[in-house]
């Protein structure tokens, strides 16, 4: 978000909690397509987000554990970046 918007700062980023299970090792996170990697800054904001949301939708129906609940929460954070970083996250590339 950085590269992306100017008045972003480092701890305002919107995030998701993805528990660990027990017993396990690394837990959800470190499965997700970002973990340990630099942003692609090639996507726009609104394609990154999608690719976030779509990838912990992935982690979790492999798991057998996507459900009415983490639907509701993935649409809340896509909700909940729309509204707090207006017009970043809408179509077409007048967003940036």
């Amino acid at each position: 978000m950085i590269a992306k918007v100017p008045e972003y700062r480092r701890g305002m980023g919107i995030a998701i909690m993805m528990e660990h299970p027990v017993p396990g090792q690394g837990g959800r996170h470190r499965q997700t397509l970002s973990y340990g990697h630099p942003p692609d800054l090639n996507l726009s904001p609104r394609q990154a987000i999608a690719r976030e949301v779509k990838d912990v939708r992935n982690i979790y129906c492999r798991q057998g554990l996507y459900t009415p609940q983490l639907r509701q929460s993935l649409q809340q954070i896509i909700e909940l970046n729309r509204l707090t970083w207006r017009g970043i996250f809408d179509k077409g590339e007048s967003a940036l």
